[in-house]
């Protein structure tokens, strides 16, 4: 899979998952950006026009649901598709990121090949909006 030209915003505060999807993302031709925290990934994302964000729950700022919303409601024409990447696996969770409009919901260890067949649907257009509150997407 080849995402050239592609901008994506990783916000993730473990630094080395952060480095990796980073270094991973380049690798197949993304353009990636990386925050550690909630106002950093915004900033980013405020400043510039990603086309996908993968966004942690837990930052040390403020949580990732906090910042989904204001995500989503970056683009004018069609919301921003963001991916969330977490430790988090419990249901109630699940259903307020579908709740707040997540595209996706992975949970921690993940498995790269999953990642990057959703960070593919999402770029191409595919199901948006396929979380599903009640299964994994």
């Amino acid at each position: 899979m080849k995402l050239s030209g592609k901008y994506i915003v990783v916000i993730e505060d473990t630094h080395t998952i952060l480095i990796f999807l980073k270094t991973w993302l380049e690798g197949m031709g993304a353009i990636c950006k990386g925050a550690a925290t909630a106002s950093g990934g915004m900033a980013l994302c405020e400043t510039s026009s990603p086309d996908l964000v993968i966004l942690d729950l837990g930052l040390p700022d403020h949580q990732g649901f906090d910042i989904l919303p204001r995500l989503k409601k970056l683009r004018k024409n069609s919301p921003l598709p963001v991916i969330i990447l977490t430790v988090c696996g419990d249901q109630e969770s699940r259903d307020k990121a579908a709740e707040l409009g997540a595209d996706a919901y992975i949970t921690k260890p993940f498995n790269p090949d999953d990642l990057i067949r959703i960070i593919s649907d999402k770029l191409q257009g595919e199901g948006h909006r396929t979380i599903k509150s009640k299964a994994k997407a």
